[in-house]
């Protein structure tokens, strides 16, 4: 609020002097002002940090309460088959003998009934069907050609793939069944002159036929079964088996025990990151004797002291005789981090099986996440905690707006007075300056 003139009268640097008045009754002020939101803001860092660490932990005891064991299966010979779950297989292992895979049935015309791809087959009607399915009728018109009869066919998508071979003798109409197995024939009826499209008449009949259908054969466990297609679906519950080829191959069904080990392990190291996380924050410096942003904070003693609890919670499956994270392999070392120890969990999975061992995990695991709700989740601590920062930040915001406005009016004030002593102090020096010149008249 300093004016330019301010001290024209008088000679001195006022506005200087009214700056250092109002910085004097500023700068004390301000100072804790920053000093009070500096602390704030490390603080929320600080319990932001602290947060996103506990959450880490919370999304892998999530994947550990939904943990469903999936299974995979194994063969000792791939260029026989592949195997895929479907379901709920069950574990074991079988062997699987493929005699033979199932073949689609190809038919051809005979051959030297054409001269070229574009000669006219004659008028009449081309119908066929496979194995038992509908009949499609074609009309083929005066003038169409073998090219023309071969699309028509394609174009029906009617199960049937239709092609022109040339043998050396001229073009031959091909007809391969799109389904494979021997009940997939292909039936053809010829209505036309017999110098025409009659030409056709015998197609689908067995001395057409230039692949012959047959169905997979295929030996499981010294149990044989035959199947139309190369993909079993229902031969055995809960997999779909492809064949590929010939040969003999064992099929291992078991349930994937490492996305357990790993998920166990994702926890392991998500507790270790929060501990390291909670004695950073926590520290305190005795050679320098300084403290961390959290130090001696009540909030993180409470959150690390509910998590610590709850990593001793026990489960409540019935029948399994190892039932805390302790029991299956995770053990507290002394600065409060885990170690898992993958020998003892191997050795209790094989003592207690598999889905005992799962139910476990998944009943400790979903207790773990409750007690982390109540600390990270809304109305949880570091959430109270940080509104309560929140709101002292809010405080802090209005103490500055005020101190501004005070600072304003003192600022006005001082330039008021400053102003009218200038004045005075230049009335005087005009006063002065007049009689100074009369007595230097008078003399």
């Amino acid at each position: 609020m300093a004016i330019s003139s301010l001290g024209v009268g008088s000679g001195l640097d006022l506005n200087q002097i009214v700056g250092d008045l109002v910085n004097a009754q500023r700068a004390p002020r301000e100072e804790r002002l920053n000093q009070r939101e500096e602390r704030i803001e490390a603080e929320i860092s600080a319990y932001g940090s602290l947060s996103s660490s506990i959450d880490g932990i919370g999304s892998a005891l999530s994947d550990l309460a939904s943990f469903e064991p999936e299974q995979s299966a194994s063969l000792s010979n791939e260029d026989v088959a592949s195997v895929v779950i479907t379901g709920d297989a069950p574990n074991g292992e079988f062997n699987l003998d493929v005699q033979q895979l199932a073949r689609a049935q190809t038919v051809a015309s005979d051959s030297g009934l054409f001269e070229a791809t574009d000669e006219p087959v004659g008028a009449g009607t081309f119908s066929f069907s496979v194995g038992d399915g509908e009949t499609v009728t074609l009309d083929v018109e005066e003038g169409d050609t073998l090219n023309d009869l071969r699309n028509a066919i394609n174009d029906a998508d009617a199960g049937v793939r239709a092609s022109i071979v040339n043998d050396g003798n001229g073009p031959r109409l091909t007809m391969t069944s799109e389904r494979t197995g021997e009940a997939n024939t292909i039936n053809v009826e010829v209505d036309g002159e017999a110098e025409g499209l009659g030409r056709l008449a015998n197609l689908g009949e067995p001395e057409t036929e230039t692949v012959a259908g047959r169905d997979a054969e295929v030996v499981i466990d010294g149990m044989t079964i035959t199947s139309a297609s190369n993909t079993l679906e229902d031969t055995i519950e809960g997999i779909a088996i492809d064949l590929e080829g010939v040969g003999q191959t064992s099929v291992s069904i078991s349930e994937d025990r490492d996305d357990l080990r790993s998920g166990l392990e994702a926890f392991v190291e998500a507790y270790n990151t929060m501990v390291s996380e909670t004695n950073e924050l926590t520290a305190y410096n005795a050679d320098e004797d300084k403290a961390s942003v959290l130090t001696g904070d009540s909030t993180v003693r409470s959150a690390r002291s509910r998590i610590t609890n709850a990593l001793m919670d026990r489960s409540q499956v019935e029948g399994i005789n190892n039932q805390t994270f302790a029991d299956l392999g995770i053990l507290t070392n002394r600065d409060g981090t885990l170690d898992f120890n993958t020998q003892r969990f191997n050795e209790v999975m094989e003592r207690e099986g598999f889905e005992d061992v799962s139910a476990a995990v998944r009943d400790i695991a979903g207790g773990m996440e409750e007690t982390l709700g109540g600390i990270t989740g809304p109305g949880g601590l570091i959430q109270t905690r940080q509104d309560g920062l929140q709101n002292e930040q809010d405080r802090v915001d209005r103490e500055r707006e005020r101190l501004d406005d005070r600072i304003e009016r003192l600022e006005s004030r001082l330039v008021r007075q400053f102003s009218s002593m200038d004045t005075s102090v230049a009335q005087m020096q005009q006063t002065g300056d007049f009689l100074q010149q009369r007595l230097s008249s008078m003399s």
